[in-house]
């Protein structure tokens, strides 16, 4: 019995390994179950841009790619999908079914289907850094990109094609608004420019402040706000030709600003959002909760409701700010 146990045992490595190298190469398994689908939203993601379109539908975009789409103000999500996992900073859309998002490495996308298929575009190249930071749409198929490195683009055709219209420098441009017959631009170090022939040529503008622009709005052709770094908020009166220095009642940084047609607001770090008067001259400072301390780089007011993104993507009604 002895023999015979040993001789098995000695071949049993043989059989093992014999029987491994068969199932490699002959068995093919077959999936149990579901497929495994990545959240929506996860852990550590931004979503650094939103866009809203018609009474309900909305769009949000972040990091690794991500475009989350919602049909229902946000009750439920599903993400979409492009061909790049490139970070997107920013999203706008023409109507419900064009739209166009920016970011990283200057990757642009466009969609005509309202997101069930994103081609992606390309743009001229920088020789110092390509990425796109906000993105704006106008009407007839217009939009405007700017980034780092001084990067202003421009869009005649629902963002197929793309033409380079500011001036390449050592600094970023955060965000751009627009007014009878000009276009203005904020970025950093407090610099502002302004355009009144589509980007032709530009000029500067001064204002008070040398600390980082994040965000500009206006309300209408005159009154206009722009917020930063250090809470700084600035106000126009004038179509952007001159600007003061309004106090804020938080030293947290502000990332964006918006007229929401009563009232503005503006969102940043520590979960912070200032609200102002119509005129600009009084803000108040409050949180979606007390101990929410999410950074957001976006908000966009929808019906009666507001759609926040950056750490997290909230709905906060508007009765409760």
């Amino acid at each position: 019995m002895k023999p015979v146990f040993k001789i098995f045992m000695s071949t049993l490595p043989l059989l093992i390994v014999g029987g491994l190298l068969y199932a490699a190469l002959f068995v093919k398994p077959h999936p149990k179950g579901d497929a495994v689908s990545l959240p929506v939203f996860a852990r550590g993601e931004g979503f650094y841009g939103v866009s809203v379109t018609g009474d309900s539908k909305a769009w949000v975009v972040g990091s690794n790619g991500k475009i989350a789409f919602t049909e229902n103000s946000g009750d439920t999500w599903r993400l979409q999908t492009t061909k790049s996992t490139e970070t997107l900073q920013d999203i706008s859309a023409w109507d419900t079914q064009r739209a166009v998002a920016v970011g990283n490495s200057g990757i642009v996308v466009v969609t005509s289907d309202a997101g069930k298929s994103w081609r992606t575009i390309e743009i001229p190249a920088s020789k110092i850094s390509n990425n796109l930071l906000r993105v704006k749409t106008l009407e007839g198929g217009i939009a405007w990109a700017i980034g780092e490195a001084g990067s202003v683009l421009r869009s005649t055709d629902y963002g197929d094609t793309w033409s380079q219209v500011g001036i390449a420098e050592d600094a970023a441009w955060n965000d751009i608004s627009f007014g009878p017959g000009w276009v203005l631009l904020v970025g950093e170090f407090g610099q502002m420019s302004k355009s009144e022939d589509d980007g032709v040529t530009w000029h500067g503008v001064s204002d008070p402040v040398k600390s980082s622009l994040m965000s500009v709005a206006f309300k209408d052709a005159n009154s206009g706000i722009a917020v930063g770094l250090g809470g700084v908020i600035l106000l126009t009166e004038d179509g952007g030709q001159s600007w003061k220095e309004e106090k804020s009642p938080s030293s947290e940084h502000l990332f964006k600003v918006i007229w929401d047609g009563n009232r503005w607001l503006a969102v940043g770090s520590s979960g912070i959002i200032l609200i102002g008067d119509a005129d600009a001259h009084n803000w108040k400072s409050t949180r979606l909760s007390t101990l929410d301390r999410s950074w957001y780089t976006a908000i966009a007011t929808q019906g009666n409701h507001y759609l926040l993104s950056g750490a997290r993507v909230a709905i906060a009604a508007a009765s409760a700010l």
